[in-house]
Order: C-alpha cells, then structure tokens, then sequence
C-alpha cells in the first residue's frame, strides 16, 4: 500500500492500473482515468460545500473509498453520493456533440450510469437510502433497500448469464460477481 497523507493506493489498484496500461491500445486508460477522477473530485467538492472534512481517500481494485472525519445528513449524504455521477453525465453532456470526444462522452456515461444503480454502497444505493431514510425513518430504508439491492443484483446476474450464454460478452457477469461479493453492507450507515 502506499499512502500520500491522505490518500492512499492499494497493491490490488496498482496491479488493475499496470494491468489495463498493459492492455491498452486506444488510449482509454488516460480518458477512463480521467473520467473517474472527476467523478471523485465531484463527491469531494459536494462534500466540501456541505461541511464536511475528508480524513482518508482510499484507491482499491473496485473503485474509491472516501471515509470522512464525521457523518454527514442524509439530505447531506444523498446530495454528495449523486454529486459524482452528476459530474460524469455533465462531462459526457459537454463533449458528446463531437466525434473527437466520442470514447471519453461514453466512459462518463458509463460511470455515471454505473454508479447510480440503486445497489449496497454504490452511489445511487448510497442516495436512494438516505431518501427514503429520510422519507420513512432508517429501519424502513435499511429494509426496502436489502429488497432492491437483492433484486438488482439478481437481474444483473441474470443478463449476464443470458448474454454468456449467447456467447457474447461475459463482463456483465463478471460485474454482477462483483456486485455480490460486495453484498456483506447492503443497509446503509446510521446518519444523524
């Protein structure tokens, strides 16, 4: 691992980063990182403006991981969770009139798309929680929340097994192994 005050890189990011610079031959590497940096750098803006203090950034193999100094609100929280892919769909909305940005336009829809699936902690699982936590009280929200992710997670499973055995491209199954290896904290933490 190797940290930087704040933020930090594990062994498994560095392997997946050389591993893909290895692959690369289009140049998409640059633009995917591009593309996940503004996405981050959304997240910590809207953290920002709502008070809050990163105290670690943390680059893993499936994606980044902001712990902050103190919880913020829910409204808080769902407004910072959407804040990310919010920055990948105006990226993509800036650059998708021109064929020159045609690859870097479909990488943030893609993240952006990606992450607002309503699923355990990705962004828009993270913003659909602290709704409904709000709407109906945090049991109600840890519940219904288990119910989607579950059922998400079952469909992704299911095109992706559809699709591979159709012989097509099996990255949508690999995605929904992912997601369910992740499932151990599908509710949401306890906000104030």
């Amino acid at each position: 691992m190797i940290r930087l005050g704040r933020l930090e890189m594990t062994g498994g990011f560095l392997l997946l980063l050389a591993w893909l610079n290895y692959l690369d031959r289009d140049f998409l590497l640059p633009m995917a990182l591009a593309a996940c940096g503004a996405h981050e750098l959304g997240h910590l803006a809207a953290i920002r403006l709502f008070g809050g203090t990163v105290r670690r950034m943390r680059f893993t193999a499936v994606g980044a991981e902001l712990e902050l100094d103190r919880a913020l609100g829910y409204w808080q929280e769902g407004a910072s969770a959407l804040a990310g892919p919010g920055v990948n769909l105006l990226l993509a909305a800036a650059c998708c009139g021109s064929e020159r940005w045609v690859a870097f336009t479909g990488l943030n829809l893609a993240l952006a798309l990606f992450n607002l699936l309503p699923v355990g902690r990705l962004d828009g699982g993270r913003a659909l929680s602290c709704t409904l936590a709000l709407l109906a009280g945090q049991d109600w929200s840890d519940r219904l929340c288990i119910w989607l992710d579950r059922g998400c997670k079952a469909a992704i499973l299911g095109l992706g097994l559809f699709t591979a055995g159709l012989g097509g491209n099996i990255t949508l199954l690999a995605v929904a192994f992912w997601l369910l290896a992740g499932e151990k904290n599908i509710s949401g933490p306890k906000y104030k």
